[in-house]
């Protein structure tokens, strides 16, 4: 008798473990034994048989052995011992790694906390043993509180802060010693594409950009997947299979979130009686990062002086606090006594007076937190605090300080916002939330970095040098840039109103108060932006679902 084929030998552990009409498996023909043994799509018929459906075996086998056969999930209809067996069973396979890179707070708040949250519902809906690390690029724009709000997340499993990127990159080591699997993916959600493709042939992993500008390598990565059709348009014809247009991740982030609602007042504020725009309420949107808090934070206090000034006490300002950005931080910014900036652009100066019972609350329930556990609470697990307290100016206007994340019901709750550049513009434009986008150049060379190249380098320079090579390529970049907020380079036109240059404070509180003093035309805003966010996103969400697919199909191509 001839020895047993391998592939038998292992069809005779499988029908051990399936249910006992598959033991009659071994008197089948040949084909159904290697069916039965490599669980493959194949045709499970021979000349003897008429042709049955085009099925697949699936054999139960443990989710992380490294030596398991590869067993795809699915119902199989096969003919053993002249009767037809029916079985399922779920997916079985090796364990997967994605890495994804990125680097500032905005794409880490709206670019991969949308993308994880559907990478691990994918995995766990396909039964893939996937774990997903997060690696953070060197950002010059970064807030230094990224890592934290990435460990926030309970869909991360590790992540990495920017000092070990370029040990990962180069020698695909990291700070911690990361184990790496076989197979994985690497995805692009920020920094520069070029790092992904040097990472994923330095681990050996398939290649994913997510573009929201340009496809830069159509040639060498595996899969693009583009915010727009615009983007489409400027690949190569040859690379165009590559590439899928999945619409905008954005849409993605603040549809995830359970506030996102219509844009309108407070409910509070509508049942005392007034109309919708009888108490505005102006958002104050500095920014969350160092350059532009030392700037934003004493800028819009000073507006909100003039503010106050024209309307009375018919306004209200609230600060949504970003979640890298802590109080002690924005205090510092408010304060000319730490702020030079102040006392020279003679903007306003104020402190900021903690709302005690918050205080006590949180603290209380820190310390029921570590007798319990023993551990500290991370950021997303603190107390959902609504207001912190006020930043007051010297003059006595109060800012009412608010931290929620996503921020989303802080914004909506706003008549008008004012903001800077960045990606707040695109999130208040998804939400239809008017507002004003400022960028005051006062103090340009305090951007460094805005761009790569010899010219990036030259602005990072210390001392003199660099800050007038900086000074001098942030202006060149604003008088060739175009529009500077997300909705207005969208539609390519000017839908929210853009303050560029050294503005004053008190040109910027008097177009505010026109709006604040026009209800007609903040529902304009709101109408436009609502139609401009229908046609980017054709009319749904869907970008991270999107991606979460094409990494499954991917590691499905690779297996």
């Amino acid at each position: 008798m001839n020895a047993m084929p391998c592939h038998a030998r292992e069809a005779v552990t499988a029908a051990a473990m399936a249910p006992p009409l598959l033991h009659q498996a071994l008197s089948a023909p040949p084909c159904v034994r290697l069916a039965l043994a490599s669980s493959l799509t194949v045709p499970l018929y021979t000349h003897a048989y008429p042709p049955l459906p085009f099925a697949k075996l699936t054999v139960p086998t443990s989710r992380t052995a490294s030596r398991a056969p590869r067993i795809r999930g699915g119902s199989t209809i096969c003919r053993v011992g002249g009767q037809l067996v029916h079985t399922r069973a779920e997916l079985k396979s090796e364990p997967v790694d994605v890495v994804i890179l990125t680097n500032g707070p905005g794409e880490v708040a709206t670019w991969v906390k949308p993308v994880v949250a559907q990478l691990r519902r994918t995995a766990e809906g396909g039964a893939i043993d996937m774990r997903i690390s997060v690696v953070l690029a060197p950002c010059p724009h970064a807030s230094g509180g990224e890592l934290q709000l990435l460990q926030s997340f309970d869909d991360i499993d590790r992540c990495q802060g920017p000092d070990g990127f370029f040990s990962l990159l180069l020698l695909g080591r990291t700070q911690d010693g990361w184990d790496w699997r076989k197979r994985g993916v690497c995805i692009f959600l920020g920094g520069d594409q070029f790092n992904t493709l040097v990472l994923g042939w330095r681990l050996g992993y398939k290649t994913l950009i997510y573009a929201e500008d340009a496809a830069r390598w159509p040639g060498f990565v595996d899969k693009y997947m583009l915010r727009s059709q615009e983007i489409m348009l400027g690949v190569p014809q040859w690379a165009r299979s590559r590439c899928q247009i999945v619409g905008d991740l954005f849409t993605d982030a603040v549809g995830s979130s359970p506030s996102s609602v219509s844009w309108a007042l407070p409910d509070k504020l509508q049942s005392q009686g007034q109309d919708r725009y009888g108490v505005p309420i102006v958002g104050l949107l500095p920014g969350s990062k160092d350059a532009k808090l030392a700037i934003g934070v004493p800028y819009f206090m000073a507006v909100a002086d003039h503010l106050h000034q024209l309307l009375g006490a018919q306004v209200r300002f609230m600060l949504p606090l970003a979640p890298t950005v802590t109080v002690t931080e924005l205090e510092r910014y408010a304060n000319a006594a730490h702020n030079p900036l102040i006392s020279r652009f003679h903007w306003a100066s104020g402190h900021f007076v903690e709302n005690q019972s918050v205080k006590a609350e949180t603290i209380s329930k820190l310390q029921r937190e570590i007798s319990e556990e023993g551990l500290t609470r991370s950021l997303s697990e603190q107390p959902r605090v609504e207001e912190l307290g006020q930043l007051v100016t010297e003059r006595g206007v109060s800012i009412e300080i608010r931290q929620q994340f996503p921020p989303y019901s802080l914004y909506q709750g706003c008549t008008i916002c004012l903001t800077t550049v960045g990606t707040n513009t695109a999130e208040l434009g998804t939400l239809g939330v008017p507002m004003l986008v400022v960028l005051p150049t006062y103090f340009l060379e305090t951007f460094r970095g805005a761009t790569g190249g010899i010219l990036g380098l030259l602005s990072a320079v210390p001392g003199q040098a660099g800050a007038a090579m900086a000074h001098f390529v942030n202006l060149f970049i604003l008088n060739t840039a175009g529009f500077i907020s997300w909705p207005n380079r969208w539609a390519g036109e000017k839908i929210v109103p853009e303050l560029v240059g050294e503005i004053d404070p008190m040109e910027v509180a008097t177009l505010a108060a026109e709006y604040l003093q026009s209800p007609d035309l903040l529902q304009i805003m709101h109408n436009r932006l609502l139609d401009l966010q229908m046609v980017q996103s054709n009319c749904k969400a869907g970008a991270a679902r999107s991606i979460a697919l094409a990494v499954q199909q991917l590691l499905q191509y690779e297996a």
